[in-house]
């Protein structure tokens, strides 16, 4: 079972996933996270098991590009796993 904190961090992650990142524009118009909510179990491993800022980069990067055939703004991407990576310190 997931603590308090477990269960705080990911809701913070998935909120920003959301609000900051938000590849595909979905939250000027939608609370729902849609997509967005396949890729958080695994993101926030990531960010658990000490991942590196190039590795959550990657992550997301494939995930906009591949997963979600968008052609992917990288400048925000790399923006966005900084300010992930900033957060877990």
């Amino acid at each position: 079972m997931a603590s308090n904190t477990d269960l705080d961090f990911y809701n913070l992650v998935r909120e920003a996933v959301h609000k900051r990142w938000d590849p595909i524009g979905v939250c000027s118009y939608s609370e729902d996270m849609g997509e967005y909510d396949g890729y958080l179990p695994n993101l926030c491993k990531l960010l658990k098991e000490g991942g590196s800022e190039e590795q959550v980069f990657n992550f997301l990067w494939t995930a906009e590009t591949d997963s979600m055939g968008l052609s992917g703004d990288e400048q925000a991407t790399r923006e966005f796993s900084k300010w992930l990576i900033d957060l877990k310190h």
